[in-house]
């Protein structure tokens, strides 16, 4: 999460994103955070929003080849595709050789490390997987935005959020 933090903190960005794991609510926020260092908010011209298991591979790549419009970069996310678990080599082909003016961001609740997309997304971007949190990790984090809030908790009912 570092490296992807440090991404969007220096707007250095690569050019193919998984983020995935079995913690929903981080690639959740990762993908919104990355969404919204790419686009201006309403952006409906260069960023692309797919999910599901119907998601065609061919019509991604069309979209992928086309030149943004008044932007830097085109963001096509791609949600909940199952190409990480049954592969997609038209895909996993397309993204070694990428325009460095489109990025695709995959979120997928599983990766299979072995399969060929995986590995050009890890050769041509990054691959962030989120594994579910710790228990101190998760108070950490509960306390830092509960002091963001100017707001105070016990600890007894801390152990009440987790």
């Amino acid at each position: 999460m570092k490296s992807l933090n440090e991404d969007i903190k220096n707007r250095q960005f690569k050019k193919v994103y998984l983020l995935y794991g079995e913690e929903a609510y981080l690639r959740g926020q990762y993908r919104d955070r990355l969404k919204a260092a790419f686009s201006s908010p309403g952006d409906t011209m260069n960023v692309s929003c797919y999910a599901g298991k119907d998601v065609n591979p061919g019509a991604i790549i069309d979209l992928a080849e086309t030149l943004p419009f008044f932007a830097d970069r085109r963001l096509i996310i791609l949600e909940d595709t199952g190409f990480f678990k049954n592969g997609c080599d038209p895909l996993a082909e397309y993204v070694k050789g990428m325009p460095e003016s489109t990025c695709i961001v995959f979120v997928e609740e599983m990766a299979d490390k072995r399969g060929r997309l995986y590995k050009s997304v890890k050769d041509s971007g990054r691959a962030v997987e989120f594994a579910r949190q710790e228990e101190a990790v998760l108070k950490k984090w509960i306390l830092g935005q509960i002091k963001k809030e100017n707001r105070q908790i016990s600890e007894g009912a801390l152990q009440l959020f987790l």
